[in-house]
């Protein structure tokens, strides 16, 4: 899990501003974070980069309040008072004040530092590891606040259920599994199947699941055969598996592509035919392990390619959120050498297909892509 250092920031430090004045109030108040990539000391000038890619010009005065924030404090108790100069280039900010254009006047800034951002990411990730769960959503009642999870991971299909009336709940973007993009969400936008990650604890009767953030995202895996490469644009253009519509495939920074190997081709067609009880049972697997979590451990082990590496007729296994434009996806995880995978499980000639395809691939390409324990 990325850091949430910031969302959890923001959501939860209460920021008590210096009234604005009228000519002020007419401009956009709004906050900002985006980490420090020029600092202009003679004209008290930063330049923020956000995590969508944005560059934004930040103005303070005199009056700017600066405050640096120690890793894992939630509220500005233990914010000290620090000087413009102290800030330094690839710290965080959380700057908030008046936006206009594509400038920014600035009233406070609280700054955490390079060292204390990795420090609260190691924080954030051992807090998840011990006391966060995955899964697929089976049922949810907004009335209640319940929703039911099927767990992936250690004992498949096994259910839980979370309470949810004091969570926060995010939802992931388009192209991003980093928790800092994901946007405010609420219950009503959950829904059955939806891949989920909570992070509590366990009630005392150790029947449920109490929430205190929730982060949740629709994805989807499908198959298609690249037609073109634009590695200017990092675009790909393919053809579904399927239905052979044509679809635009995005990749950005966060787009992990990887390519399969021969020996794991066969080893993932041994296991999508074991699935069926049509061939001998699939190689030897964790205990515990759904098949599922299975194929993407072994694709994720592989190294990673780059999308000059990805050529027409390519058949790839792409996987990405759910977006209402069904001729565009932004990657999030890119599977080349599928073809190996298909030719693997080819029925002999005038034999029916034994394994059950979903868009074009065997399901053991139902990948889940928020991070399992």
């Amino acid at each position: 899990m990325k850091s949430c250092a910031w969302l959890i920031l923001i959501c939860a430090v209460t920021i008590t501003l210096t009234p604005l004045d009228h000519s002020a109030a007419q401009e956009r108040v709004s906050s900002v974070v985006g980490a420090v990539t020029e600092i202009d000391k003679a004209n008290r000038k930063v330049m923020l980069q956000t995590e969508a890619g944005l560059v934004l010009s930040i103005q303070t005065s005199d009056d700017t309040v600066c405050l640096r924030l120690p890793a894992g404090e939630r509220t500005l108790s233990k914010a000290t008072a620090i000087k413009f100069d102290e800030i330094a280039i690839s710290d965080r900010v959380l700057a908030h004040g008046t936006r206009s254009d594509q400038t920014f006047l600035a009233q406070r800034l609280i700054v955490m530092p390079l060292a204390e951002v990795a420090r609260k990411r190691e924080h954030d990730l051992d807090e998840w590891k011990r006391r966060g769960i995955g899964g697929i959503v089976r049922e949810v009642n907004a009335q209640t606040g319940e929703i039911i999870v099927e767990l992936r991971s250690p004992n498949p299909g096994s259910r839980i259920p979370i309470e949810t009336s004091k969570a926060n709940f995010r939802r992931y973007i388009a192209g991003s599994l980093r928790f800092e993009d994901a946007r405010a969400s609420k219950i009503d936008e959950v829904r059955v199947g939806d891949q989920l990650r909570a992070l509590g604890n366990q009630n005392t009767d150790g029947n449920q699941f109490v929430a205190e953030q929730i982060i949740s995202g629709a994805f989807k895996t499908i198959g298609v055969t690249v037609t073109d490469v634009d590695p200017v644009k990092e675009l790909i253009h393919a053809t579904t598996l399927d239905q052979k519509k044509p679809i635009t495939i995005s990749i950005n920074n966060d787009s992990v592509l990887r390519r399969i190997s021969s020996p794991l081709a066969a080893a993932i067609a041994q296991r999508a035919k074991g699935e069926t009880g049509k061939s001998t049972p699939p190689p030897p697997a964790p205990k515990a392990t759904s098949p599922v979590i299975d194929v993407q451990q072994m694709i994720d082990t592989l190294p990673a390619i780059s999308l000059n590496d990805i050529k027409s007729g390519d058949v790839l296994a792409v996987t990405g959120a759910i977006e209402s434009d069904e001729a565009h996806l932004v990657a999030i995880k890119v599977a080349a050498g599928v073809d190996l995978v298909l030719k693997a499980l080819a029925p002999p000639p005038g034999k029916p297909q034994v394994v059950r395809l979903s868009a074009g691939l065997p399901t053991v390409f139902d990948f889940s892509v928020i991070p399992i324990n």
